[in-house]
């Protein structure tokens, strides 16, 4: 990496509104929030998606009434989280919002359900960004996008690349009883989902009393701080994926979410929930999570 002032702000960050990720977001911005220029939100409830409505009764058609609340829960939770923070001041909060966090550094933001859009790539050419930061995000990248950070675009995956490529990987490592956990940094360098060469990779022994929410919060925390450690280093020596290994899930239906219910995995528990909307009164290392 480049030492030189203008070269500090370099990351662009792509994302979707997570409460599950905001533990990981403010470690992010803690560590390299003088670098991040521009942030860029998904804009979930949008375009290809269709609305609220559309997405909530297709979600429960396919995955049950469970996990469609659950990760719309997800979203609309932060983005009140986020909606709160600007309304009461965001000084006062130990865990920030992605919002309250890129005003603080002084981030741009802006949404988007179209990535590679051409409104979108106007916004992001004039950043000159270094690298591109994925970190939960649900839009496909294309070639107009990846090609343009310099050092190119680093993903944050919450599995053991290459398994379980796709949505809800820690939901599907639990669902298929695997006894580690472990998330994945690795470049995009095409449309292949989760599928570039791989820079670092933490495994994490599962445990049993962690629900799929608690357990994401956690490798997203670890995944940052592995991206972080990386970067310092210059993001050297990634290797392929093994393809011969390879996994792909999408989104459960609703007999797999039963089954694996029935199985012990849980979606979220109250308290955890509980504790991450309390965001004001609680510092991200209170949550166990660093």
């Amino acid at each position: 990496m480049h030492g030189s002032s203008a070269d500090r702000r370099s990351i662009v960050l792509c994302h979707l509104e997570s409460l599950v990720c905001l533990p990981a977001l403010n470690l992010l911005f803690a560590e390299v929030g003088d670098r991040i220029s521009l942030v860029i939100l998904s804009n979930r409830f949008g375009g290809r998606h269709g609305g609220l409505v559309k997405q909530l009764v297709g979600g429960v058609r396919r995955s049950g009434l469970r996990l469609t609340l659950w990760l719309g829960f997800d979203i609309v939770a932060a983005q009140g989280i986020s909606a709160v923070a600007r309304l009461l001041g965001a000084r006062r909060s130990a865990l920030l919002s992605v919002r309250a966090l890129a005003r603080k550094h002084g981030a741009k933001v802006i949404e988007t359900n179209d990535v590679n859009g051409s409104a979108c790539l106007a916004a992001l050419k004039p950043h000159a960004p270094e690298i591109a930061l994925v970190l939960n995000f649900d839009q496909i990248l294309r070639q107009s996008f990846i090609g343009v950070p310099t050092a190119g675009v680093v993903n944050v995956h919450p599995s053991l690349l290459p398994a379980f490529r796709g949505p809800c990987p820690v939901f599907w490592a639990m669902a298929e009883g695997c006894p580690e956990l472990g998330v994945t940094v690795h470049f995009i360098e095409d449309q292949k989902i989760d599928a570039g060469p791989i820079v670092a990779q933490l495994k994490i022994a599962r445990q049993s009393e962690m629900s799929v929410a608690e357990a994401t919060s956690v490798l997203f925390v670890k995944g940052v701080n592995l991206f972080v450690r990386r970067l310092a280093e210059g993001l050297r020596h990634p290797y392929p994926q093994k393809a011969s290994s390879s996994s792909y899930h999408t989104f459960p239906s609703r007999a797999e979410v039963a089954a694996a219910r029935a199985r012990g995995v849980r979606l979220c528990q109250l308290d955890y929930l509980r504790r991450l909307v309390s965001t004001a009164l609680k510092k991200p290392s209170a949550l166990g999570l660093r």
